[in-house]
């Protein structure tokens, strides 16, 4: 438990290691830094006077748009001696979205934390600045041109104050404004255009970030202008004045640290239009709940704390049963010789209980499979905002089923296969492993593949999913299930390795001995959400130390408006309409659980939230508990080059302060090197959220930023690839500005490539199925650069499933999965005329006659 055991002085936090290929830049004389927040204030609680009064849901003043804007914001913590960093979120529920009956959001669940999220996007509003052209004009990145990050005299920047580091941000207005809702956009309330900041790379845990806006110019071209809340504490900090206002010495902090590193503090605009700053949670805040499971659960397979952390194969493995084997004939399945069916037991820590009703467990493979209840995380003492999950009541269990293929090439000539974990993708099941994607990579690289369902985003879960978009109070419901649902992941690790596990079974086995490659590790390979969640499993992982992640990402929050998966394609009433012509179109062929394909998630939570201004904060609301089950809270530690370090286990030590816990807390994994494989354009999954996560684990690019258009030049893309040309600038791609390009140093800015190969480390690789129109499967256009998703249509197509069908991708992921002699290498990419290039650009889908697996 992390239970409090003492009160830990918060002092002054370490300096952690930065990572050399994205490490950020320096400002001010950072030896010599000066972190300027030593007055532990009351946040928005402390209001005195008159203010206390006419500001009951505490509002922060400063920007005066919306009442908890700007976000996130230490005004709305608390101090807390007894937490990590120091501060609690103390969300006011006056302050909270409502929904269209009029309850507020219950804060509860996150005043839990100690802080807010590492890739938490920051949300003000700049009145008169509505069009991501502005950006430019007031000197600040943006997701196509981060290379602005390294000129002079910046609009924005971002400061660690702990260390005086800037970090690299890109910047964005929303234009997530169109969406197909219940009422057009603006009928309610007024349409509102967020300026949202995102860090480039994921920042560090615990630590205070000093968030500064200056000479931001509006649509009309003028100076936008301080609200005058924030002009009053402009002009205190010169006059060294109060103004009786008990927030003018915190703002004078804050105002320290933006001059140390050399900005201007003046009543001008143009010196500083907006500062304020907030306090990531901890790592033991945001990732402690899933690291007590995962040591309860392992520790009743008879391994100790030191073991699970060290990932020693020790104690026995989890208890299984096989239910089905089918053999098949090469006629029958050319890729797959065998499938196994079965299911293992896994401590269960969700209340009331982790299994399904009996009556449900009759209806296999359908949406309502396993009729989850809802229910969160088991507490010994909910009241205690730093207590770990225990088992559910009765020390329950549950079994999780799993289906596993095994390559036919090889089975009969005894090659032992490599076994790898799949993750599906969202609200999919394991059946996603019989896939010919999957079927083909078990079979042409020698593999075991086996696949558990995503307890908490399987497609059970979708009642789950609407019960907690339609009341958001009710999110835990989705945030702690797949946390259990990430356990489940390593007990099948466990199983697949474990000379205890699958290979004492029959279904296993070829001529009485196992077929399992026991010596040379368990690997992931997940897509989609699996890539996505995919890297929270290898970040908690103690058996993979090698995994791959396919059309990746991280943050759910960022990741949604961006995706054709979410955004709505019509109204709710249109969607209905759909959905009965569907039926009677076909009623006898019609599946009722389709229900997805006609409503959008965008849809219910629009419906249930009307308010349009307050999308992006409710969206970034979450990112506080999605964190503990999205690699948003884990990207920093996945790998030991990852810009936090490998991540620490706290379990069992109470609350430990953030400068105690590299001497106190031991490491939690072993190392994990990551390869990662994003399709260019991908509809799904937002190319920008793959950068990141490349950055923040310290991956390195195979390929140079794009300058020619030659196959085999080395360049990660070619440069063609890199713009929009829509005739007429029709704006099809992006809703508000029409056609665009990437800076070719923008696609992959600040990741080191890799010089010379084998690389032993972790990677990414860009695929691209080629131009919109090409006429070969996957072709696109580049990724918008606003927070919208690119269209869907008969010329401009997904490239999601790209790169798990390209043959170099497969290839890549073969030489990569063996633990003591696999690397991250160039691969040769076949074409039809037999030409074989080596090295990047490297395709999908087919473009110039590239192979690819149907």
């Amino acid at each position: 438990m992390r239970r409090v055991v003492s009160l830990l002085t918060v002092a002054a936090l370490a300096v952690p290691a930065y990572v050399a290929s994205a490490a950020p830049q320096a400002v001010g004389a950072t030896k010599s830094w000066v972190n300027h927040d030593r007055d532990r204030w009351a946040g928005s609680a402390g209001q005195t006077g008159a203010s206390a009064l006419t500001n009951p849901q505490g509002c922060d003043p400063i920007d005066p748009a919306q009442c908890m804007l700007p976000y996130p914001n230490d005004w709305f913590t608390s101090a807390d001696p007894s937490s990590a960093t120091g501060r609690r979120l103390d969300l006011n529920p006056l302050a909270m979205p409502r929904n269209i009956s009029g309850a507020p959001i219950d804060p509860t669940a996150w005043n839990a934390s100690d802080g807010f999220s590492a890739g938490s996007e920051m949300l003000t509003v700049v009145p008169g600045m509505t069009h991501n052209a502005d950006l430019a004009k007031s000197r600040l990145p943006t997701d196509i041109n981060l290379a602005v990050n390294d000129a002079p005299n910046l609009g924005v920047v971002l400061i660690d104050a702990t260390t005086g580091k800037q970090w690299p941000v890109w910047v964005e207005i929303d234009q997530y404004t169109q969406e197909a809702g219940v009422m057009p956009a603006g009928t309610t309330t007024q349409v509102q255009q967020d300026l949202m900041i995102h860090p480039a790379m994921n920042l560090l845990d615990g630590h205070r970030y000093v968030v500064g806006l200056r000479h931001l110019v509006t649509n009309s071209g003028s100076d936008a202008r301080q609200s005058p809340a924030f002009a009053a504490y402009v002009a205190d900090y010169r006059r060294h004045t109060s103004g009786g206002d008990p927030r003018a010495t915190h703002m004078a902090g804050v105002f320290g640290d933006l001059k140390e590193a050399g900005w201007t503090i003046s009543s001008n605009p143009k010196d500083l239009f907006l500062a304020w700053d907030f306090t990531t949670a901890s790592s033991q805040s945001v990732t402690g709940r899933m690291l007590a499971i995962r040591d309860d659960a392992f520790e009743q397979l008879g391994e100790s704390k030191a073991q699970i952390d060290a990932g020693k194969l020790a104690g026995h493995a989890p208890s299984f049963t096989v239910s089905s084997v089918t053999n098949y004939s090469a006629k029958d399945n050319p890729n797959v010789v065998r499938e196994i069916h079965g299911s293992f037991t896994v401590p269960c820590y969700i209340a009331p209980s982790c299994s399904p009703p009996v009556k449900c467990e009759q209806i296999p493979e359908s949406p309502f499979d396993d009729c989850p209840s809802p229910g969160v995380f088991s507490y010994a003492d909910p009241a205690d905002p730093d207590s770990d999950p225990v088992q559910a009541p009765g020390g329950q269990t549950y079994d999780a089923a799993f289906t596993c293929v095994v390559g036919r090439t090889g089975f009969n000539s005894g090659q032992m296969y490599r076994p790898v974990e799949y993750g599906h993708g969202l609200f999919g099941s394991r059946s996603e492993v019989r896939s010919s994607p999957q079927e083909e990579m078990a079979n042409r690289e020698g593999m075991l593949y086996c696949a558990v369902n995503w307890f908490g985003f399987a497609n059970a879960d979708v009642p789950n999913a609407v019960l907690a978009l339609s009341n958001l109070s009710l999110f835990p419901l989705l945030a702690d299930r797949a946390q259990q649902g990430e356990l489940n992941f390593l007990y099948l690790q466990r199983l697949m390795i474990s000379p205890k596990g699958f290979a004492t079974n029959a279904a296993f086995k070829r001529h009485g001995k196992t077929f399992i490659n026991l010596h040379d590790g368990v690997y992931y390979d997940g897509n989609s959400q699996g890539g996505i969640f995919g890297g929270t499993v290898c970040a908690i992982s103690i058996d993979a130390r090698r995994c791959t992640l396919g059309v990746l990402g991280m943050d759910y929050p960022l990741l949604l408006p961006r995706s054709v998966d979410y955004v709505a394609k019509s109204s709710l009433d249109q969607a209905a309409v759909n959905y009965i012509n569907a039926i009677l179109k076909d009623p006898t062929s019609f599946d009722p659980t389709s229900v997805t394909d006609y409503v959008g998630y965008s849809n219910i939570l629009d419906f249930f939230y009307p308010d349009q201004s307050q999308r992006q904060l409710l969206l970034d609301l979450l990112s506080t508990l999605w964190d503990r089950s999205d690699p948003d809270g884990y990207a920093g530690h996945m790998t030991a080059s990852s810009v936090g370090g490998l991540l620490r286990d706290c379990t069992g030590q109470g609350v430990v302060t953030v400068d105690k816990v590299r001497p106190i807390c031991p490491i939690a994994t072993p190392d994990h090197h990551v390869l990662l494989q994003p399709a260019w354009g991908d509809h799904q999954v937002a190319n920008i959220t793959a950068f990141d996560e490349a950055r923040t684990i310290g991956a390195r690019a195979v390929g140079l930023p794009a300058t020619s258009n030659r196959i085999g030049s080395g360049d990660a893309l070619m440069a063609s690839r890199l713009c929009s040309h829509e005739p007429h600038n029709n704006a099809a791609n992006d809703p508000v500005d029409g056609n665009y390009c990437w800076k070719a140093s923008s696609v992959f800015w600040r990741i080191k490539p890799i010089r010379t190969y084998p690389y032993d480390g972790s990677a990414i690789t860009l695929f691209d199925g080629g131009p919109d129109g090409a006429g070969t499967p996957f072709t696109t256009d580049p990724p918008p650069p606003s927070d919208v998703p690119p269209p869907d249509t008969a010329t401009n197509q997904d490239p999601h499933e790209g790169p798990r069908r390209a043959c170099a991708a497969q290839d890549q992921k073969g030489a990569f999965f063996h633990l003591r002699h696999g690397y991250v290498t160039a691969p040769k990419q076949q074409f039809t005329n037999g030409h074989k290039p080596v090295g990047p650009p490297y395709f999908d889908g087919g473009w110039n006659g590239v192979c690819a697996l149907p």
